[in-house]
């Protein structure tokens, strides 16, 4: 691990992941709803259920114990005994999908469930999770490698309803984030955003204060918020069901025509998003509190004159990516939300590698896959033997575009490498800073966003470049737009009694692929890339970061707190996680990559390799991770049940 000194404590530069990308394909799905057909649907899918189970697990609890009668009536129906499937990589994705076969009762009891994992044991989960940062003589402070906002939540629970049983059995418990955001502008005014309409009274004298600060902003200010939540709302009703759970929802789609029609196409999904806020909106704060959710998603709101369509296709976000500010903040609707997992992020992958266990799955720690082929897959373990695992079926939860150029199909003999397909685009880069604080600062809410309104698309400009030989983070020049999470709002046991654990993360470029840094090892590709990344860099990101929190009342001296420190960067994302291009959000989002123009799920040089995973359909961020994962089991039993007719 690369090391770097900044200010007197020592900083390592690690690999996160990012989580903001959750809500992006939601809007995906909305859009492409305009565009395509009923041949979109996937029948075959939707038909193959997971059913009759008679327990959490089945076969993990009752395999050695089922009567013969049952075992015959198993066979007439499944793949041949000795079936083995091996999933490449413990992420969420592969964790979810080996829990839903391992408990489908349409496979052989006897089929292996393999996860080989190259990380260790406490990297379950991949960036889906948190690690920890002991500090003499006050404890130890929690810090998330990844998503720190958790959407959806009945997605998450879905997994454990579908192998009958329950996340709380297995230490998984969630807390809805009450209000949901603090959005701060760069002159310090800042206002709450996100809340239900069950809270109680004192959050109601908050929601309107809120209200209040938006008639400030403009006329009408809060009655226009309200009219651009009915909109979104409708687009995020029909988008979820019928365009990223690929179920059939009709009776959702006459209130998106019609919010998508009204008012002379006022809000119509394929307008850039700023064509949509501006039709909307007077105030530059409005049109960025109604758009900040397209910084996660790697897109920008603003129209790129330059660009066919204004830039949907490519970078900009279409205005059906405001189903997002729906998905987050709408005060109804049954699906809206912000919450958090306590005991962060790695709650929730310690709750599916136990359900895994559970299930029957195996587990393999420190072996990293080198090579994918028709017949299993070859990796090295961590004292650099080859080895090779035959398989049925492969499912790869590793990164696709680094997958495709680095593991499927190459010589056996291939030592462990790092590369990515360079022909897709990415969501932006990001530069994570995990500060350990020595008192609590109660100014900030669990989720922030620091962001600019006089300068709002200038504050863009990075995730429209992507070009790291422009100058930025120097000065008011080259202004840009920040999350923060403070998870110890919520969960107090993110750090100890009177200290705080804050992490920031700062949009950035993705890493520029060098042909020649490829044909390296992989431990000098890797130190070559972080030089994209320098000491000088991050200390002008990290001043400009500092100089924008002291805006806020209570941070000015926040420096002045900070005990230890943990910087990741597009390089260590890379290093860690084996992530294309080093972005924590996998491909961007533009219509050329959504829905049926994004990669597919089944490999198109290996029949027996399935892809689960951010880069892969529906989408990026966890829930849609998981959703992508239910469709790539259903087809992975349809593909090992053909095996044993042929």
């Amino acid at each position: 691990m690369a090391k770097i000194r900044l200010n007197t404590f020592a900083v390592n530069t690690r690999s996160a992941d990012s989580c903001f990308a959750t809500r992006l394909r939601l809007c995906v799905c909305i859009t492409m709803m305009l565009l395509q057909h009923v041949a979109s649907f996937l029948p075959v899918q939707n038909n193959l259920v997971f059913h009759n189970r008679q327990s959490s697990c089945y076969h993990a609890k009752d395999r050695s114990r089922r009567g013969v009668l049952n075992a015959l009536q198993d066979l007439e129906t499944s793949t041949k005994e000795g079936n083995t499937v091996v999933v490449v990589g413990a992420g969420v994705g592969g964790l979810a999908i080996a829990c839903r076969l391992a408990s489908s009762d349409e496979l052989h009891p006897s089929t292996k469930i393999i996860i080989v994992e190259k990380n260790t044991k406490d990297m379950i989960g991949g960036r889906c999770g948190s690690f920890y940062r002991d500090i003499e003589g006050l404890g130890s402070f929690r810090h998330e490698r990844g998503p720190s906002l958790l959407l959806l939540k009945d997605v998450y629970l879905g997994l454990f309803n579908d192998c009958n049983t329950r996340a709380e059995d297995f230490g998984l418990e969630i807390e809805q984030c009450v209000p949901a955001y603090q959005v701060v502008f760069e002159d310090g005014d800042s206002i709450f955003l996100g809340f239900p309409a069950d809270a109680g009274d004192s959050v109601k004298l908050a929601e309107q204060q809120s209200r209040e600060k938006m008639n400030l902003y403009e006329s009408d200010g809060a009655m226009k918020w309200d009219e651009y939540m009915q909109s979104t709302e409708a687009f995020l009703d029909c988008g979820l069901p019928n365009f990223i759970e690929e179920r059939l929802d009709l009776p959702s789609v006459p209130s998106f025509l019609r919010e998508a029609l009204k008012d002379g196409l006022k809000a119509w999904p394929l307008k850039p998003h700023s064509a949509v806020l501006d039709a909307t909106f007077d105030s530059e704060k409005m049109k960025a509190l109604a758009s900040f959710q397209d910084l996660y998603v790697g897109l920008e709101p603003h129209a790129n004159e330059k660009q066919i369509f204004g830039g949907v296709v490519r970078k900009t976000a279409p205005a059906v990516f405001g189903l997002l500010a729906a998905l987050e903040l709408h005060p109804t609707n049954k699906r809206a939300g912000v919450h958090a997992p306590i005991g962060g992020f790695q709650a929730v992958s310690n709750a599916f590698e136990g359900l895994a266990k559970e299930c029957g799955v195996e587990i393999q720690y420190n072996k990293s896959i080198t090579s994918i082929s028709e017949d299993g897959v070859w990796m090295n373990d961590e004292k650099d033997q080859k080895s090779f695992l035959p398989a049925d079926l492969v499912i790869c939860n590793a990164d696709l575009p680094f997958a495709t150029k680095t593991l499927v199909n190459k010589e056996a003999s291939a030592p462990p490498q790092y590369d990515w397909d360079d022909r897709f685009d990415y969501s932006s880069g990001v530069i994570a800073f995990h500060w350990s604080l020595n008192k609590p600062f109660d100014c900030l809410n669990t989720h922030n966003v620091f962001l600019m309104d006089r300068k709002n698309e200038a504050s863009w400009g990075v995730l429209r470049l992507n070009d790291p030989s422009i100058p930025s983070f120097e000065d008011e020049q080259h202004p840009f737009n920040f999350y923060v999470h403070r998870a110890g709002k919520v969960d107090p046991t993110a750090a100890p009694e009177g200290c705080d654990s804050i992490m920031v993360l700062v949009p950035c470029c993705t890493l520029q692929r060098d042909k020649k840094l490829a044909k390296l090892s992989r431990e000098d590709t890797i130190l070559g890339y972080s030089e994209q990344f320098n000491e000088v860099l991050i200390h002008k990101v990290r001043a400009s970061v500092l100089d924008r929190l002291s805006v806020l009342s209570g941070l000015e001296g926040l420096k002045d707190n900070i005990v230890d420190e943990v910087i990741d960067t597009p390089a260590t994302y890379a290093d860690d996680f084996n992530l294309a291009a080093g972005t924590p959000f996998a491909l961007s989002h533009g219509f050329g990559q959504l829905s049926l123009t994004r990669p597919a799920q089944q490999s198109k040089e290996l029949d027996n390799t399935l892809f689960v995973g951010a880069s892969t359909r529906p989408g990026n961020g966890v829930p849609l991770v998981l959703l992508g994962a239910k469709q790539v089991a259903q087809k992975a039993v349809e593909k090992l049940k053909n095996k044993i007719q042929l």
